[in-house]
C-alpha cells in the first residue's frame, strides 16, 4: 500500500479510538441538525402565515402578493450552519490536528515509526490527508443533515445552481476548519508539551475569530462568532478604514462569512469585503500555508520524543 495512505488510515483509525474526538463529531452534527430544524421552522411558520393570508385575500377578492419563502434565496434558511461550522467545525477539526500526534506520542508509537523505512515527508503528508478525510467526514454530516432539510421543505424553489451552492459552501467550510486542523497538527509535532498544539491552534482560532474583527470593522465578540452577525459595514472613520485595508486580509472569519453568506445567497447588498484582497484568496492562501507548515512540522519531528508517560 502506498505509505501515505497507510499512515492516514493509522491516523484515522487512532481518531476513530479517541472518545473526545467522537464526542464533538457527536456534538457538532447534532448542533448542525439544531440550526438546520430553526431554518426548517421558521420556513414552515412563513408558510403557514402566507397560506393564511392568501386564503383571507382570495375570499376578500384582493390580489395575493408572492410567497417570500420563494422570492428569498433558498439557502438562507440555513444561514445558521455557517454558526456551528466556524465555531464547533473549528474547533473538532483543532481537536483532531492535536490527537493524531498527541495519541501516537503517549502510546509511545512515534519511535515505532521511526523505524520504518518511509519517507519522514511521506509521514506528514499521512497526516495531513488524516485531518482534511477527517475534517471532510464532518462537513459530509452537515451535508447531509442540509439536503435532508432543504428537500422536507413544501415551495422551497431549489434548482440545480441551488444545490451546486450548497456544495460550494460546504466546500468552503471544509477549507476553514481544515485551517485549523493543519495548525493543531503542526503545532502538536512542533511542541512536544501535552496539549500544545491545541492551545496554540486555539489561540490562532480566538485572534482570527475575535481580534480581528474588532479591528477591521469594530465587530463586538458576541457578533464575531455568528458570521451571520457579524456581516457589517466598515466604520467611516479612518482608524477602522486602514485597518481594514491592513489587516482585511488576515480576517479569515470575516471572509469565510462574505463567502458563504454569496454563495447561500442571503449576504446584504453592496457590502464589500474587508480589505482590498479576494477573501476566495485570503481563504485559499491560508489553507495552503496551514498544510505547509502541518508538512514541514511533522517532516521534522522526532520520532523519538514521546511515550507511554509522555
Amino acid at each position: 500500500m502506498n505509505p501515505v495512505l497507510l499512515v492516514a488510515r493509522q491516523s484515522l483509525a487512532t481518531l476513530l479510538r479517541e472518545r473526545s474526538v467522537i464526542l464533538l463529531a457527536v456534538i457538532f452534527t447534532a448542533m448542525i441538525a439544531v440550526s438546520a430544524w430553526l431554518g426548517w421552522s421558521a420556513t414552515q411558520t412563513v408558510n403557514a402565515i402566507y397560506q393564511k393570508a392568501a386564503d383571507y385575500l382570495a375570499q376578500a377578492g384582493q390580489p395575493i402578493p408572492p410567497n417570500p419563502v420563494a422570492e428569498s434565496a433558498p439557502l438562507s434558511v440555513l444561514r445558521n450552519l455557517t454558526v456551528y461550522v466556524s465555531f464547533l467545525g473549528a474547533f473538532a477539526a483543532i481537536v483532531i490536528g492535536q490527537a493524531i500526534i498527541e495519541v501516537d506520542r503517549r502510546s509511545g508509537v512515534l519511535p515505532l515509526i521511526g523505524t520504518r523505512p518511509i519517507a519522514g515527508w511521506k509521514t506528514g503528508l499521512g497526516r495531513i490527508v488524516a485531518v482534511g478525510a477527517a475534517t471532510a467526514g464532518l462537513m459530509a454530516l452537515a451535508g447531509a443533515i442540509a439536503t435532508i432539510v432543504l428537500v422536507s421543505i413544501p415551495g422551497l424553489p431549489m434548482q440545480g445552481p441551488d444545490w451546486l451552492n450548497l456544495a460550494s459552501a460546504l466546500l468552503l467550510g471544509w477549507v476553514y476548519i481544515s485551517i485549523f486542523g493543519f495548525l493543531a497538527l503542526g503545532g502538536a509535532a512542533l511542541l512536544p508539551g501535552t496539549a500544545s498544539g491545541l492551545l496554540a491552534a486555539t489561540v490562532v482560532w480566538l485572534a482570527i475569530t475575535f481580534v480581528l474583527p474588532a479591528l477591521t470593522g469594530n465587530v463586538n465578540p458576541t457578533a464575531a462568532i455568528n458570521p451571520v452577525s457579524a456581516l457589517a459595514t466598515i466604520p467611516e472613520t479612518p482608524v477602522f478604514r486602514t485597518f481594514s485595508q491592513a489587516l482585511g486580509p488576515f480576517s479569515l472569519s470575516e471572509a469565510f462569512g462574505w463567502l458563504e453568506a454569496r454563495t447561500m445567497g442571503y449576504l446584504p447588498d453592496g457590502l464589500a469585503s474587508r480589505g482590498g484582497v479576494s477573501p476566495l484568496l485570503s481563504l485559499s492562501a491560508a489553507f495552503l500555508g496551514a498544510g505547509v507548515f502541518a508538512l514541514l512540522a511533522a517532516w521534522r519531528m522526532d520520532p523519538s520524543t514521546g511515550g507511554p508517560d509522555a
